[in-house]
């Protein structure tokens, strides 16, 4: 928004709405006191004054040291107040639950992960409302209304919808439904990966792009394109699905019924697949140990392994990168973002994929769009997808508290 986006504005906003304005403007950095506020906003220094001081007394905003503005009276610098209000958010990814509280300003106070039994849908959503119950407990502070919740596949975020999760086969997956049946709170639905891209927007390594994108690599593949800090949804919140761009008009059969997805040569399921079939075909390798050891094979296993020089890792890590980073490049040629970041359980590990990655977009993409992009690795960890999925009730943080204040 810009910064006099309200004074030009022919419209009155209403009194919730300049809320909400003066909340982003105190967030974001663009107005450090009342009277910032008021000269940013167009307001005048009454009407800012009130809105603080409600902002205030939900707990939202609080009141630190003098600020000295010019020759005149010093002000009070105003900030996000980080001691009262907890977010939860939640994240599914290699067949655990994942769980962060964090503050107001995204800081992450405490986390728990929950293994899930199988890969039924009733074990997937029984464990995710006995995670957060139990979570919720040992809050460290007073807790939004509401649970951000990262799943597989592709969401309905409006009704709270796993529409299909083609890696795990679901379809149809009624998540908000459940959980707010259960624990009588509301339940933000997005992708786990969008989720993870919102969370590096915001808080890791894209903070200061403008136009970001974030690949996740796990069972699927999945990104998020971001502008500004705004996640874009698409008419049926289906951008970012690129695990099923297709690679070959005649390759393997997707589990969404076409062939030649990206996914079925670059997931992490796809990487593994690769190596048993060649570890079933006498390839020599020290992943031969795991796949006794475990029975199976994972694309974590691999990358793992390709960091310690395993010379069929290597190869196999090589050969996904083709397809990846040939769709990376066709993406950095039609969108021209300042930045790719890599995440996900196979892209957060430090593998040698993310050169191979590099080296493939830049031999496919226009010369000019790469020259201005940086293809990074996700900077948050693990938790970065219940990150995102916390993000979602921090965005509803002004509403959220309210409601609690008028109980």
């Amino acid at each position: 928004m810009k910064e006099n986006a309200v004074a030009q504005s022919p419209f009155p906003l209403s009194e919730g709405e300049y809320t909400t304005v003066v909340l982003k403007a105190i967030e974001n950095r663009v107005a450090e006191s009342r009277a910032s506020l008021a000269r940013h906003l167009g307001l005048s220094r009454t009407t800012a004054s009130t809105i603080v001081s409600r902002l205030i007394r939900l707990n939202l905003l609080k009141e630190k040291n003098l600020l000295r503005e010019g020759r005149g009276r010093p002000g009070i610098l105003l900030d996000l107040d980080e001691s009262v209000w907890r977010a939860v958010g939640a994240e599914y990814h290699s067949g655990s639950w994942s769980f962060v509280e964090t503050d107001l300003k995204g800081s992450i106070v405490r986390t728990m992960s929950v293994k899930v039994a199988d890969r039924a849908p009733d074990s997937f959503l029984n464990s995710l409302v006995q995670g957060l119950s139990i979570f919720k407990k040992e809050v460290s502070g007073e807790l939004l209304p509401a649970f951000g919740i990262g799943v597989p596949g592709l969401v309905d975020c409006d009704r709270g919808l796993i529409i299909r999760a083609d890696d795990l086969g679901w379809q149809n997956i009624l998540v908000s439904e459940y959980v707010e049946k259960r624990l009588k709170s509301k339940a933000l639905l997005i992708n786990r990966n969008r989720g993870a891209g919102l969370a590096e927007a915001r808080f890791g390594g894209g903070r200061a792009a403008h136009q970001l994108v974030y690949i996740g690599i796990g069972t699927g593949i999945s990104a998020a394109f971001i502008i500004d800090g705004a996640l874009i949804h698409g008419s049926s919140f289906g951008t970012g699905e690129i695990g099923h761009i297709t690679i070959n008009k005649t390759g393997p059969l997707c589990a969404c019924g076409k062939r030649g997805c990206l996914h079925v040569y670059s997931s992490g399921t796809a990487i593994a697949r690769m190596v048993t079939a060649a570890l079933n075909e006498g390839r020599e390798s020290l992943l031969r140990f795991t796949m006794e050891e475990q029975q199976s094979i994972s694309g974590e296993d691999v990358c793992m392994a390709a960091n310690e020089g395993d010379s069929l890792a290597l190869d196999s890590l090589r050969e996904a990168s083709r397809q990846l980073g040939l769709a990376i490049a066709n993406i950095i040629t039609i969108s021209n973002p300042d930045k790719v970041i890599i995440g996900g359980p196979i892209g957060s590990i430090d593998s040698p994929l993310i050169g191979y990655l590099r080296e493939e977009a830049e031999r496919w993409a226009m010369p000019h769009a790469f020259s201005a992009v940086k293809i990074e690795r996700s900077t948050l960890g693990e938790s970065v997808g219940a990150l995102g999925g916390a993000c979602l009730v921090l965005d509803h943080k002004l509403s959220l508290a309210a409601k609690v204040r008028k109980k």
